[in-house]
């Protein structure tokens, strides 16, 4: 694991350090919030588990991100570890890593409906992505991925668990279009239980390679947005703790009410599927 993720660290850097240095050649700063973010948050508390979890299983082959943090396609893309294409829904956001990383295949697309023939890729990531898709879209999404993988082709994803499934409301609209009026409140996130993980995301006959529930040691996460943006000035600090900062189980602890591990589910798509 220490390979992935600093592999996934060193190159936020390498692109923060592109963007700067067009900025200065080119007397024209594009995007400092994210090219700034790529130096001072090369890779975020959670996602120092849960990208380095993919990324140091990723394999030669076509692949196809769904909404995950771009880091790891580029990333991937940049080491030889296929041939990746990612997609977001959020066209604010594919702009900002057309910026970014001008090489990565980069397309505004909606989870739900994707824009591609059947059996298109040998594998699939889709990282703290599913829980935001409201209403049924989370088994749309899946189903959708299913059908673009090919037979035998593996999905890698990563959600939040929690004591009893339930939605979490706020009253940030960052989602954009993506959200649901709620008494004012938007969708957030959904925070799922075992039971409807496997009713909302394992409906289909998915072979289960690997389930694997991690929950944070220390509460870096919530601590470091908490004091944002003072904190950005020490995001390149959190790789000497979060690396090592995640308890692993292969079975999901016990959480008090407030409290949320991640699963992450490494799935394959039968050889012998038809659809």
């Amino acid at each position: 694991m220490i390979r992935a993720w600093t592999g996934l660290w060193t190159h936020s850097y390498r692109l923060g350090g592109r963007w700067l240095r067009r900025a200065v050649t080119t007397r024209r700063v594009e995007d400092p919030r994210g090219g700034a973010y790529r130096l001072l948050v090369p890779v975020e508390p959670w996602r120092y588990y849960e990208l380095t979890r993919v990324a140091e299983r990723a394999t030669p082959g076509r692949w196809l991100d769904v909404g995950s943090p771009k880091l790891l396609a580029s990333w991937s893309r940049a080491s030889g570890r296929g041939e990746w294409v990612a997609v977001d829904l959020l066209e604010e956001e594919i702009e900002r890593w057309r910026r970014i990383d001008p090489d990565l295949d980069l397309r505004v697309a909606d989870a739900r409906s994707l824009p591609f023939p059947d059996a298109s890729f040998d594998g699939c990531a889709c990282i703290s992505v599913i829980e935001h898709v409201v209403g049924d879209g989370d088994t749309q999404a899946m189903a959708e991925i299913w059908r673009v993988l090919r037979p035998g082709g593996v999905l890698h994803l990563t959600t939040n668990v929690a004591e009893r499934a339930h939605d979490m409301l706020t009253a940030d609209q960052r989602y954009g279009e993506v959200s649901e009026q709620r008494d004012e409140l938007a969708f957030f996130e959904r925070r799922y239980s075992d039971v409807s993980v496997r009713r909302r995301l394992l409906g289909l006959p998915w072979e289960e390679l690997q389930r694997e529930y991690a929950l944070e040691r220390l509460p870096v996460h919530g601590a470091f947005f908490a004091a944002r943006p003072w904190s950005f000035a020490a995001g390149g600090l959190l790789a000497l703790v979060c690396p090592w900062n995640f308890r692993r189980s292969r079975t999901r602890p016990p959480l008090d009410p407030g409290e949320h591990a991640v699963v992450y589910l490494r799935l394959r798509k039968p050889a012998d599927s038809a659809g």
